[in-house]
């Protein structure tokens, strides 16, 4: 038989390693932000999730087979943005409307960057800046 002294240090080790274990997975899965829909977009929902090293999405109720892209914006006091992650920042939905995004980031957006936006490029080019539509947006 355990000595009761041995038995209480095993419980408090394992409780330890199993908090460091909850802690560091909870810690990697980033931040999930609910991304809201534009007055063009009215049935698109999504959520994004972002950490220091990576930024990723599932998105649906957008346009079917259509070409969208990812932006980090500042509005104020000068509007002016960014591409999230690598260019062309872009992935495009299937027949469905559903679509989804993945790319690293060198850094977090949070603190830097005051939204994260999705924006439909109706003739399909995702350097076509003057024809973009939002499509989903949030508050980071």
């Amino acid at each position: 038989m355990m000595n009761p002294k041995k038995n209480i240090l095993l419980l408090a080790v394992s409780l330890v390693l199993v908090a460091f274990i909850v802690f560091s997975w909870a810690a990697g899965t980033g931040e999930k932000i609910s991304l809201m829909p534009t007055k063009k977009h009215p049935n698109a929902s999504g959520t994004a999730v972002i950490n220091d090293g990576s930024v990723s999405l599932q998105a649906k109720g957008l346009k079917p087979n259509s070409v969208y892209t990812v932006w980090f914006v500042n509005m104020k006091p000068k509007k002016h943005e960014t591409g999230a992650g690598m260019p062309p920042y872009m992935f495009k939905t299937d027949s469905f409307g559903n679509g989804a995004y993945s790319a690293p980031l060198e850094g977090s957006p949070f603190g830097k960057w005051q939204i994260i936006m999705i924006v439909l490029h109706p003739n399909a080019n995702p350097k076509d800046m003057k024809n973009m539509v939002g499509a989903l947006s949030a508050k980071l």
